[in-house]
């Protein structure tokens, strides 16, 4: 389906089938002639967390943008059984994305656990798959959870994974949507109702499914000594994810590392401080892509 976007750019929205049959759910936006940002949401939302990003004219005069639901997420397929959250199925579904929409070497930009697919990716599909990642806010990948993510954020899992207290599991959906944000009350209510929705999508009895694949960092790691360029952007005030704790975590596994810090940012400091973040992008695009592809090793 092709949608009206504005006069320069449009969406195209799709169901890709992944190599185990599931369907992912994407969207491209903008001129596919210009290399590509592929954003990817976090834990329990979708693809609707991009609306605004999607939209962002600094962007779409540098960059085609895509956006897909994870397996387990949104639109997108959600198998019944933990094998089918594997990392190998993750890439697979990465993969799918980019043949359908004629992707070659994006910049993969994940968003708190939407980053722990760079992982996936660099493991089970080729080396030059990637032109660089983004870890926004990031969970890097899952072996470093109760490293980097915050007691606050570790005491919600209960309620998240609650199946026989439907008052848990709702007020912590709720709340775990709205402290998204350093300011809810500012976010638009069809905006707010739409994130803390995505939530309501995976039963209580799936949802532990969705951080509970093995992941190899050996290819990740390969990938970052030999030149994959990293962009780690944390929040001054994120709530989920401690930015200096993931600094830590990525320290000498990449040898083209930009660090920036949004101060006082929320852990969707994305939505709260686009004009920060899409600079930094830019920036980071733009040099990118100039650059390159990195030979393979």
């Amino acid at each position: 389906m092709v949608l009206g976007l504005n006069a320069t750019a449009s969406v195209v929205e799709k169901f890709v089938t992944s190599s185990d049959g599931v369907e992912i759910f994407a969207q491209a936006v903008g001129d596919s002639r210009l290399p590509t940002l592929i954003f990817i949401h976090g834990l329990a939302l979708s693809a609707l967390v991009w609306v605004k990003i999607l939209r962002d004219a600094n962007l779409l005069k540098s960059f085609q943008l895509v956006a897909y639901d994870l397996r387990g997420h949104g639109r997108s397929g959600k198998p019944d059984t933990l094998s089918g959250y594997s990392s190998e199925l993750y890439a697979q579904d990465f993969a799918a994305v980019l043949k359908t929409f004629g992707i070659k070497s994006p910049i993969l930009v994940g968003w708190s656990l939407g980053a722990t697919i760079a992982a996936d990716v660099t493991t089970y599909i080729e080396p030059d798959t990637l032109a660089g990642v983004v870890y926004t806010a990031a969970l890097p990948w899952l072996g470093v959870n109760q490293i980097v993510a915050t007691e606050w954020v570790q005491s919600l899992i209960p309620g998240l994974l609650a199946t026989n207290d439907s008052n848990l599991s709702i007020s912590t959906r709720i709340e775990f949507g709205t402290q998204l944000f350093n300011h809810p009350e500012a976010v638009p209510t069809d905006v707010l109702w739409s994130w803390i929705g995505s939530t309501i999508l995976q039963p209580p009895s799936k949802f532990g499914f969705l951080m509970g694949r093995t992941q190899d960092t050996t290819k990740l790691f390969e990938a970052g000594g030999n030149g994959l360029p990293l962009l780690v952007i944390n929040g001054g005030a994120d709530k989920y994810i401690d930015g200096e704790k993931v600094l830590e975590v990525v320290d000498g596994h990449f040898k083209d590392l930009t660090v920036h810090t949004v101060k006082n940012g929320s852990h969707a400091f994305f939505y709260e401080d686009q004009a920060e973040f899409v600079r930094e992008l830019v920036k980071f695009g733009k040099r990118v892509f100039a650059q390159g592809p990195k030979p393979s090793r």
